[in-house]
């Protein structure tokens, strides 16, 4: 019996070394900082869900206020609330980016969405800076306007906080990468032939329809209207007026090929990347509570072996301390 739990104990030790060569490297890691323990502190801060929770709360506040100041009435009852507020608002950002910085200097350069989210808070910190050294004359700063209208980017990150929209938005753009420019390409390039014959039947003549098919810019623009079938019927409309003949024929013919199907492709293309991403996001979400259980049963384990080994060392002991008559 013995054996066989100290058998059983050596196998579940055998498990153990790559939690500890693991501890082992976090504390390593760890000691290598001379502010050690600022830095736990700090790391377990930024990592917290309320932390998380008080950004996301932050972000939809600015929002709100955003929205707001857009209104004139409300602006103009009080205007230096919404100043004070975007200037608190930028200090939390702030605050977030050096706490985050700090706990993960190199790390944080590693994802896109702090990436992205660096970006927003440069072009806030810029508009700040412009505002602070042109405001006597703000008008006469170009870009002002634009740094302005550039706060709304703010709303965009909360998908560095949710996981189901970042599992979108990556399969979004990858779609976009992989498989959409090529569509984009070859609709552009039946758009061009397409353009060109139109020029040639609608557009050439004194007489045509010099102002949609005039060249091939004014034909291009025409064609991207027949593409989303918004209006076409006002084009098609001229053309009938102007006697063109088989004008009905070639309107139906790229309606049909740009719209029914090129678009169609579009969408479907990005509905079955979309759909593989939610399935990876669902297989991983699992993978990650059978890791969790199987983590729990292994503690457990463990913790049953010890207990066992303990009983059986302390019975041992007791044997000793008879004393045979």
């Amino acid at each position: 019996m013995e054996d066989l739990n100290r058998s059983h104990l050596n196998t579940a030790s055998d498990n153990q070394p790559t939690v500890i060569q693991q501890t082992e490297q976090v504390n390593t890691k760890v000691q290598e900082r001379f502010d050690a323990e600022l830095h736990a502190f700090i790391t377990v801060i930024t990592e917290s869900s309320w932390f998380n929770a008080l950004i996301m709360f932050t972000i939809f506040l600015n929002a709100l206020f955003i929205a707001l100041e857009t209104e004139n009435k409300i602006k103009n009852m009080s205007p230096d609330l919404f100043l004070v507020m975007d200037e608190l608002f930028l200090a939390i950002y702030t605050i977030e980016f050096l706490l985050k910085i700090y706990a993960e200097p190199v790390g944080y350069w590693k994802r896109s969405y702090n990436l992205f989210d660096f970006l927003v808070l440069a072009l806030s910190l810029v508009k700040a800076v412009i505002l602070k050294f042109y405001s006597g004359k703000p008008r006469g700063v170009g870009a002002l306007g634009v740094l302005r209208a550039s706060r709304t980017l703010r709303t965009l990150r909360t998908v560095s906080f949710i996981r189901g929209l970042q599992v979108l938005v990556t399969a979004l753009l990858d779609t976009i990468r992989k498989s959409v420019l090529n569509i984009v390409m070859l609709l552009l390039l039946m758009m061009f032939l397409f353009g060109i014959m139109g020029y040639y039947f609608f557009g050439y003549k004194n007489d045509s329809d010099t102002e949609n098919w005039g060249n091939l810019g004014s034909a291009m623009l025409t064609l991207f209207t027949y593409v989303t079938v918004d209006g076409w019927t006002d084009l098609q409309h001229i053309l009938d007026e102007k006697n063109m003949s088989g004008s009905r024929i070639y309107t139906v013919i790229f309606i049909f090929l740009g719209h029914f199907i090129f678009t169609n492709v579009f969408i479907a293309v990005i509905i079955m990347n979309i759909s593989e991403a939610t399935e990876n996001y669902k297989t991983e979400q699992k993978e990650e509570r059978e890791a969790v259980i199987r983590h729990k049963k292994e503690f457990m384990t463990r913790r049953q072996h010890s207990e066992v080994k303990q009983m059986m060392e302390k019975q041992v002991g007791q044997g000793h301390r008879i004393v045979p008559r």
